[in-house]
């Protein structure tokens, strides 16, 4: 059977910009690499190392691996989950692999290479050097960031091995039907006899089938392809209301044993698209949701999965019940949590702003090569997934050019050969007139009226209302031309900066954006629309024509560090009526009954009680680098959350020098820090200017002091200079705490929905 080695930690690395790392020896056993910086591995170089930020080059990755002499006689195996862009990997000075694909993993085998009598040295160059005629290429719309950036595995196979799955679950009237390839590989010098065993479970408790394929010979050195088919009875179809799952065990059998094994979560479920409808098991559905990217200040374009699972969580509390993976392959493990939360897909290869034959000569044959290799792999990377309904080729293409759009039409016809149980499309900006959609399942489309309008012409009186009517008559012009086939809108949106209101990005036009622009989408035909986007993002600061200069996306309904936005509301509002979906009720005044977030506010400023600390005790301002400081007492005083380093900083990005006449260190007699407080300011709270308090915490062995009332009482007296009103947030089952701020004046507020 097979074994592996999470090889997540720390490795050495040293910056290559001019890519001479091979001629200086860097993969080689004898590099003396003592004085390389140790960096984290899964992680980019842009947000591990100082001074790499938006840096295109090259860097080498070294470790030494300690493969278990246990493992001696079967195939041993690195996998990567992803090296952006492009990777080589050395083993023991000698280049076995190079891969160009930047999201998608690839596995190398390192048998011959290891040394069984001691280290083997393990070193891997990645560079995201942009280059004509691969996918990306030349054009992204996010920070081009590199570095292996998931994780890393060292595997123990089987000489005789499963080596890939396939998986089709479809309904069959109220049963399931389920069809299994399996690639069998014999690295073996002798010819073996295998067969298939597959299991099948609705969870560890409830086994549904077995069954057993018949035998198939194996020559040495060979490989074939081994198919099961089942019908279950009965099954409960997948869908976003009730997402529901199957286990699948396959085992590959010698002599009646198994020899190796591989597991497989799926779910049975349809999509089609006719008659202007996009349907759902048969039934019609209507898409709404977010464009989301691989992105976060504490880990930036790399693995991310505890980021990945608040957004999914957050974006189904948000009403959605579809999420776009923009625009590369996702990390394989947020399709398992999409499979689990129910929220549908948009699967996308990184084909981004394709120019076409302008981007050189013999570039446009390369191009479309290398997005058929990476839309095959992701196809058969991510088959199994019940989340996914759409195949996406490519994005914002200059498909007025013949040569772009038959490379679209092309890329479309093989995703349907490779998988017709699932739509293929490509999405358009130039779909008014322009968009050449023959091949295509589904009409998915891009625009920004209101952000051309209000920002790029800057139309400072603009009326929205043109928005509406825009999407309303381009969409009908749409239809026209393509009546049997539904239209998603893939992207539209509003840029704003957090906290500004106003303006040109201002958070009240972005909400209002939104709003306009989704009333457009409401004929029958529009199957739904996609909001760009979900979270604030690093991209390129020289791109784009609007917003040219910042270093991060603003289109997001929240901010990077996940603070909503005031079109986050907006949205939710949006969402739940077109699903029609029953609004969570009001906080229940009993706070006993649930563990949800309570906002509770203090209608005026006025009366707050003078409560003196303790005697020794007092209180002072933070300085900014005390962030560290501020997490320790927040994670000494937190009984349930886990609180991740730099949370300072994301917490007051928005104005961290604020935090020097805002935020303060509750001290003890030695002058230590024991509790925190701040007197911040939001208008995040119905859109208006309230003063916020934030973050009342003290250490468990000063805690019955008396800290938190007089650290209250100081923080609403500071509160009071700038401020006549204040809120705070907490969670219901903090009960001691609720019973101060009720004693402080607070009051819960009955219009906030649980959270």
């Amino acid at each position: 059977m097979r074994d592996s080695i999470d090889l997540s930690g720390v490795w050495l690395f040293q910056p290559d910009p001019a890519l001479e790392g091979d001629q200086l020896c860097f993969p080689c056993v004898e590099c003396d690499d003592r004085l390389w910086r140790e960096v984290y591995v899964p992680s980019c170089w842009d947000d591990a190392v100082p001074g790499l930020a938006d840096y295109e080059g090259g860097g080498w990755y070294r470790r030494r691996l300690e493969v278990p002499v246990a493992w001696r006689g079967r195939r041993i195996v690195l996998r990567f989950y992803g090296v952006q862009y492009h990777a080589q990997v050395w083993v023991q000075g000698a280049l076995l692999e190079e891969h160009p694909d930047g999201f998608l993993g690839f596995e190398v085998d390192i048998t011959d290479q290891v040394n069984w009598e001691g280290g083997t040295l393990l070193a891997v160059r990645a560079d995201n050097v942009r280059r004509a005629g691969e996918v990306p290429g030349l054009e992204r719309g996010w920070r081009p960031s590199g570095g292996i950036a998931r994780r890393v595995e060292l595997l123990a196979l089987p000489v005789c091995h499963l080596d890939q799955l396939r998986v089709q679950a479809l309904p069959s009237g109220a049963d399931g039907r389920l069809s299994l390839q399996a690639t069998v590989r014999n690295q073996g010098d002798t010819a073996r006899t295998v067969s298939l065993r597959l299991s099948l479970s609705a969870g560890p408790e409830q086994a549904l089938q077995s069954l057993e394929g018949g035998d198939q010979w194996l020559p040495a050195q060979g490989e074939a392809t081994l198919t099961l088919e089942a019908t279950l009875p009965g099954v409960t179809l997948w869908s976003p209301e009730r997402p529901q799952l199957y286990d699948l065990d396959v085992a590959l059998i010698e002599d009646g044993r198994a020899i190796d094994s591989l597991h497989r979560r799926t779910g049975f479920r349809s999509i089609s698209a006719r008659d202007g409808s996009l349907l759902l098991n048969g039934e019609p559905i209507r898409l709404y949701g977010f464009n989301r990217h691989e992105d976060a200040p504490r880990s930036g374009m790399a693995e991310d999965l505890a980021q990945a699972r608040s957004d999914l969580l957050a974006m189904r509390d948000a009403g959605a019940n579809m999420v776009r993976l923009c625009h590369y392959p996702h990390h394989p493990d947020e399709l398992d949590l999409c499979d689990e939360l129910g929220l549908l897909v948009m699967g996308e290869i990184p084909l981004y702003w394709w120019r076409g034959d302008p981007e050189g000569d013999g570039m446009t044959a390369a191009k479309r090569d290398a997005a058929e290799r990476q839309l095959f792999k992701m196809i058969a990377r991510d088959g199994h997934h019940p989340s996914i309904i759409i195949w996406s080729v490519s994005n914002e293409t200059d498909e007025h050019l013949p040569e772009v759009a038959a490379g679209n039409a092309f890329l479309v016809r093989r995703a349907q050969e490779w998988d017709p149980t699932r739509l293929a499309v490509h999405v358009s900006h130039r779909w008014r007139g322009e968009g050449d959609f023959s091949a295509d399942d589904l009409l998915c489309v891009n625009a920004y009226p209101s952000l051309n309008r209000r920002g790029l012409d800057g139309e400072t009186f603009y009326d929205l209302e043109h928005s509406t009517q825009w999407w309303r008559q381009h969409l009908a012009d749409l239809h026209r031309r393509y009546p049997e086939r539904p239209i998603l809108v893939t992207e539209f949106g509003y840029a704003a900066l957090e906290g500004s209101q106003g303006g040109a990005l201002g958070e009240d036009l972005q909400a209002q954006a939104i709003a306009a622009e989704l009333a457009g989408m409401d004929a029958p035909w529009v199957c739904g629309a996609l909001v760009w986007c979900w979270a604030d993002h690093a991209w390129p600061a020289n791109v784009f024509r609007y917003c040219h200069g910042l270093a991060v996306s603003p289109y997001g309904v929240v901010n990077r560090a996940r603070h909503p936005k005031r079109a986050l509301a907006s949205v939710r509002d949006l969402f739940y009526t077109r699903r029609g979906l029953e609004r969570p009720a009001a906080p229940s005044l009993d706070v006993t009954a649930t563990s949800y977030l309570l906002r509770m506010v203090r209608p005026t400023l006025e009366g707050i009680p003078e409560v003196p600390f303790p005697e020794g005790y007092g209180i002072r301002p933070i300085h900014q680098d005390e962030g560290g400081l501020w997490v320790d007492i927040l994670r000494d005083a937190e009984p349930v959350f886990t609180l991740q380093d730099g949370l300072f900083e994301r917490t007051f990005a928005a104005n961290l020098p604020a935090t020097a006449w805002r935020c303060y260190l509750i001290t003890s007699p030695r002058n230590t820090a024991v509790g925190t407080v701040s007197a911040w300011s939001s208008n995040r709270y119905h859109g208006e200017a309230w003063g916020q308090v934030h973050w009342v915490a003290t250490r468990p062995a000063f805690q019955r002091l008396g800290l938190a009332r007089a650290g209250l009482a100081y923080t609403l007296q500071q509160l009071a200079r700038w401020h006549t009103r204040a809120f705070l947030e907490t969670h219901a089952f903090r009960q001691g705490a609720i019973r101060l701020y009720l004693d402080m004046g607070f009051e819960p507020d009955l219009d906030f929905a649980l959270a």
